[in-house]
């Protein structure tokens, strides 16, 4: 079976952890917690029950920087 991901923008890189925690608050497990990656990306990652690798994610290259 194919691995799925899906990744879900946030508006700053601030909301990630709140994001994160209430995720795990709600009973599920992170593979790793808010994190900055080093090309800029703030992520956090959980696996689904279905199998599914689902981030919290916040890519400053996807939001307008004027």
């Amino acid at each position: 079976m194919p691995q799925v991901s899906i990744e879900f923008d946030v508006a700053e890189a601030a909301a990630v952890t709140p994001a994160a925690r209430e995720l795990e608050q709600a009973g599920y497990e992170l593979l790793h917690p808010p994190r900055e990656e080093p090309w800029g990306q703030t992520v956090a990652r959980l696996q689904s029950p279905e199998g599914a690798i689902v981030g919290i994610s916040y890519a400053p290259v996807l939001h307008d920087q004027h």
